[in-house]
């Protein structure tokens, strides 16, 4: 065990430092012995002494020295009573051994090491060339807060730069603003990369010129992509389902000349039923403005506060989007949404059993968020199905959602294996909903939160990947008629399809154990509840490499299931639908199956083949497994890149 823990640093300035830095040590007294507390000791006395002007100091100007015996021993001057107590104190040593650790400065070998070093001129390129850009252009010399810029164009705002620069004239040189000059500037997207060099200055022994050049992006990018995705419930079937959407979208990295983002994307796409003809047709505008700061909107709110000078990656997003769908024979529905948040994240890497993993933690918070959605047309076919199915109206139906959204991510990578872990909290119509004109009105209330955990193992050329959701909300406002009960479509949660239980088509599992869709309503592809639990796990693994195309395949099962809070009707057809403690588990469906991929590096085309090991809402068979299964019987679901 450590016993004590010494600083003997010959130069004062650097031992008042330790001194004042040690309740942040890494070896603690009565803590086991080891080299790596060591190790992380002597790195962080460097990184104190480099945020006080030591630039040039390095960890090889320290090292420790250990100490397991009592020196005082052999001091000739001891008298025979001193002595006996120093012998008694070390066989109480030998029985719990400790040992006492110094560190210690070594004698300069580089006089610089020991200089105090200021900040002397900074000069900063904000625009230089790159090997494709032919221009020839004059340049300018402008200074902002006693910063040099010499700039060949007028791309960028020279004072937001100069705010984003953190190494200033005059101030000592500290080693977190480095980074933080580093990190800031590395997360500007309007700058490819940069660097910046530290120069002894003509001037003074003692003061750092900076010299700072950056390589400016394209400023613009045109984008056309492609989603697809199929499922059908057999081969000698006729009941299949395809999406495919284009994607068109143009970025802008250097909005307002601030390296300010935007992306506005407009979508189009179609849902193919069956015999092929067309079930869906979809389109959306959407547009997205990433600034990269905080903006705070109301006054006396301090947060988030002081983030990026601890670190933090910081953006206030601001975004609006339309949204049309059409599902023929059903209903037409129209959405708008704006809302104004805050992202922000931080990477840090540990070192643990001397062993380095890096730790990424991500938050996101939209205290305003308001979304409209309507129903301008209900065909009389679907009016029919919803005067006959009453639970359906619930949930079909207009709402004005106005509140905030919170999410927590952190990601964590250890040699072969990352963890994913996500908190998700929406909620609408917490203050808003206490008038009851806005209750009774088109304003939803309710709170909805989801967890998603997964891990993946790589060993090279194969994969195991695990992953765990569950997720709830409750809808407690009124309408005309009464209370909300469930959430509406748009916020509640579906099962099926190419990335959540690939045995059902889309939005076709459900709800819990009730036969309420199974005969009528079977091949109506709009089931929503109000929970959802579900858990995936596939061992992917390589088959080959034919043309640079890696050809893939997965062993993988599916359990899970979406429930309401109540049931979905009083009568027998509504039994099962209801999520409760002392069943719901019964009530899992399991699929299983295999696959092909196509991976491409930038993107994967998935094949998956999947069967019903257990269908907890078949008309018959529901208690078996492997009811009937036959080769015939299983789901084909074709999807973009993995589903977790």
């Amino acid at each position: 065990m450590f016993d004590s823990v010494g600083f003997n640093l010959q130069t004062p300035e650097l031992q008042q430092i330790a001194l004042n830095s040690r309740g942040q040590s890494f070896v603690k007294v009565g803590k086991p012995y080891t080299q790596i507390a060591l190790t992380n000791e002597i790195n962080r006395l460097v990184d104190s002494f480099k945020n006080n002007g030591y630039f040039r100091f390095t960890k090889e100007d320290l090292y420790v020295e250990h100490d397991t015996v009592f020196s005082a021993l052999i001091n000739p001057s001891l008298d025979p009573i001193e002595q006996a107590e120093l012998l008694e104190k070390l066989k109480q040593k030998k029985e719990n051994p400790t040992i006492t650790v110094v560190i210690k400065q070594r004698p300069a070998r580089d006089a610089t090491h020991l200089i105090k070093y200021s900040i002397g001129q900074v000069t900063v390129y904000p625009d230089l060339p790159t090997a494709e850009d032919t221009i020839t252009v004059h340049t300018d010399t402008t200074t902002i807060n006693q910063i040099k810029f010499i700039s060949r164009t007028n791309k960028f705002k020279l004072p937001f730069l100069a705010n984003n620069i953190y190494l200033l004239p005059g101030g000592m040189y500290k080693q977190q603003n480095y980074f933080r000059t580093s990190n800031r500037l590395s997360h500007l997207s309007a700058w490819e990369y940069n660097n910046i060099e530290f120069q002894r200055s003509p001037k003074s022994d003692s003061l750092l010129d900076v010299l700072l050049r950056m390589y400016p992006s394209k400023k613009q990018k045109l984008s056309l992509s492609l989603e697809t995705s199929y499922n059908t419930n057999g081969i000698v079937t006729t009941g299949s389902l395809l999406g495919t959407s284009v994607i068109l979208g143009l970025q802008n990295r250097n909005a307002y000349r601030q390296s300010i983002l935007t992306n506005t994307n407009l979508q189009a796409g179609i849902e193919l039923g069956s015999n092929s003809t067309i079930q869906t047709v979809l389109t959306s505008l959407s547009h997205t403005i990433a600034i990269p700061r905080i903006i705070r909107i109301i006054p006396f709110l301090n947060f988030p506060a002081n983030l990026e000078q601890k670190g933090y990656s910081t953006q206030t997003l601001i975004n609006v989007n339309a949204g049309y769908t059409r599902r023929l024979d059903f209903f037409t529905q129209e959405s708008i949404n704006g809302s104004f948040g805050y992202q922000w994240s931080k990477t840090q890497i540990h070192k643990k059993n001397e062993q380095t993993f890096s730790v990424t933690k991500s938050y996101f918070w939209k205290p305003i968020n308001i979304e409209n959605t309507t129903y301008p047309n209900i065909t009389d076919s679907f009016k029919t199905i919803l005067k006959d199915n009453p639970p359906l109206q619930i949930t079909f139906r207009s709402g004005l959602v106005i509140g905030q959204q919170f999410a927590y991510n952190i990601v964590r990578v250890k040699q072969n294996k990352i963890n994913y872990f996500l908190i998700d909290f929406d909620e609408s119509g917490a203050l808003l909903g206490f008038f009851k004109n806005l209750d009774k009105g088109e304003l939803l209330r309710y709170v909805k939160g989801q967890i998603e955990f997964r891990h993946t193992i790589d060993y090279g050329k194969n994969q195991l990947a695990f992953r765990a959701f569950g997720g709830a909300g409750y809808a407690y406002g009124l309408t005309d008629t009464g209370y909300e009960h469930t959430l509406p479509t748009f916020k509640a949660f579906y099962a099926g399809g190419p990335n959540s239980m690939r045995a059902w088509q889309v939005r076709n599992l459900g709800l819990g154990s009730s036969k309420y869709y199974t005969d009528s309503l079977n091949t109506l592809d709009l089931r929503y509840g109000d929970i959802k639990l579900e858990f995936n796990a596939e061992y992917r693994f390589l088959l080959g490499t034919l043309f640079g195309i890696k050809f893939k395949s997965a062993l993988f099962t599916d359990i899970g299931n979406i429930w309401n809070w109540t049931p979905i009707t009083n009568d027998s057809l509504g039994v099962g639908s209801d999520f409760q403690l002392n069943r719901f588990y019964k009530e899992f469906a399991v699929g299983a199956g295999t696959g092909i991929r196509l991976d491409f590096n930038y993107f994967l085309i998935r094949l998956d083949w999947s069967y019903k090991i257990r269908d907890p809402q078949a008309k018959y068979g529901s208690d078996s497994w492997f009811y009937k299964l036959e080769l015939s019987s299983g789901q084909l679901q074709l999807g973009i890149n993995y589903p977790f």
